[in-house]
């Protein structure tokens, strides 16, 4: 059965797998505008209310409403690949939403750039002159730097790129809606290595500056690395989240280096960073936090030899677990034919708006008002079960449940893979605090 998601916990229930739409009828219809960056007709009326098990005649679904979300991207600057990404998934979720009963969203996009503190908060002050009641945000609501006023402002937030980072839990109307790495994905990785690099004792990190926010996250990786029976070497060099130059850290590395290096870094870093490491002969493990198409591209082909391993939950577009991953995946083919297969990025921005029409509709069931993130952060939690994009099966739609307390995730599919000879290899599975481990190499 594919869960129906009503708000407030009420029973999920769906129709069979059978009923969903094929992926020719996704497609039919659709004028063919093959590299041109346009967009075609989004997925047909009742798709993303069938997969849900959503009546979209129902009363209660905010047909009526006229609602404005906010985002904040990185729109520019070496991250704007996945901002543009993610703004798409975001339309594209938006037009199946109406389409199947739910109410008129309009997005207001605000630029964080890689993301830039300065930026992100006056994205914040922003979104907040507008009203906005709700936002989708990124970097763990930029790096920090956007909480005080997500909380001030009561601007109910969902960030699927940096989750809720140890800096972040439990900051008021901030919900991660992705595992935080490396915070939730160390226990599996570290296991991991143990079995697959028994050679392997100390550890170190090479990330982004975020300032005192990165002192929580340093307590974090050492006390998990100490925990694993491993050592936390010292090393921790941080740069800015602008730079694709590492050439002042690698001799840092080299007078200190560990036999792994966490990664902590994203959008193009990783794949600049791995090449500069290669040429400079530094042969420690590499674990990333994330991988993009991006990121290859910057690694001048040293990801092809298998040089940078990444833990996180990663998306596979070309396998998707559950219908609704594999509505957003032919949807998203469909109208932007032009773009390339949607990364995490997309992934969690595309749940995370889904999301967003659960929680509106939970607060209309409850008598509250949509346009007000206090009644907004009462539905999500009531009804902490959103549908994903992630785990499932081919007929249940898969559920990420928000952990009331840490404002993390309570459970998310991860792993640890590696892109080796162009394409993407799972080396292990986990859950959060490395829970159902398997070590495939």
């Amino acid at each position: 059965m594919v869960p129906t998601f009503q708000g407030h916990g009420a029973p999920r229930r769906a129709a069979p797998l059978a009923a969903l739409i094929t992926a020719s009828a996704l497609l039919a219809g659709c004028a063919s505008t093959a590299g041109t960056g346009q967009t075609t007709p989004a997925a047909p009326p009742s798709s993303l209310g069938t997969v849900l098990g959503i009546d979209s005649s129902a009363a209660g679904n905010g047909k009526d409403l006229s609602w404005k979300l906010g985002a904040a991207l990185p729109m520019s600057g070496p991250g704007a690949p996945q901002g543009t990404e993610m703004k798409q998934a975001i339309d594209l979720a938006i037009e199946q939403i109406r389409a199947s009963g739910g109410p008129a969203i309009s997005l207001s996009v605000k630029d964080i750039k890689n993301p830039d503190p300065v930026a992100s908060k006056q994205a914040a002050r922003e979104l907040a002159d507008e009203k906005v009641a709700a936002k989708i945000t990124s970097y763990g609501d930029g790096l920090g730097a956007m909480l005080e006023d997500t909380a001030k402002d009561q601007i109910l937030t969902l960030d699927g790129v940096g989750g809720a980072q140890p800096f972040a839990v439990g900051a008021p109307y901030f919900y991660g809606t992705t595992a935080v790495a490396p915070g939730d994905t160390l226990p599996g990785t570290l296991a991991w290595l143990k079995k697959a690099h028994p050679e392997a004792k100390t550890v170190g990190l090479v990330g982004w500056e975020m300032g005192p926010f990165n002192d929580a996250i340093k307590t974090d990786l050492a006390a998990k690395v100490k925990a694993a029976g491993l050592d936390f070497n010292g090393l921790w060099e941080t740069v800015s989240p602008a730079t694709q130059d590492f050439s002042t850290v690698i001799a840092k590395v080299k007078a200190n280096k560990p036999d792994v290096i966490i990664v902590g870094m994203g959008a193009q870093a990783p794949g600049a960073l791995t090449a500069q490491f290669t040429a400079a002969g530094i042969n420690s493990t590499l674990v990333g936090i994330e991988y993009t198409d991006t990121a290859k591209d910057a690694s001048k082909g040293t990801f092809d030899k298998g040089t940078y391993n990444f833990a996180m939950n990663y998306f596979d577009a070309t396998a998707p677990t559950n219908p609704l991953a594999k509505l957003f995946v032919d949807a998203y083919a469909a109208k932007y034919p032009g773009s390339p297969a949607p990364s995490f990025y997309a992934a969690n921005a595309y749940e995370e708006t889904i999301a967003f029409w659960q929680i509106i509709r939970g607060t209309v069931k409850a008598g509250g008002d949509a346009t007000k993130g206090a009644d907004l952060l009462k539905a999500l939690e009531a009804n902490p079960d959103l549908p994903s994009v992630y785990g499932g099966t081919t007929s249940a739609v898969g559920v990420t449940t928000i952990d009331r307390t840490t404002h993390g995730v309570a459970s998310r599919p991860m792993g640890v893979y590696q892109y080796k000879d162009g394409k993407v290899h799972t080396l292990a599975t986990f859950n959060i605090g490395g829970k159902d481990l398997v070590v495939n190499q």
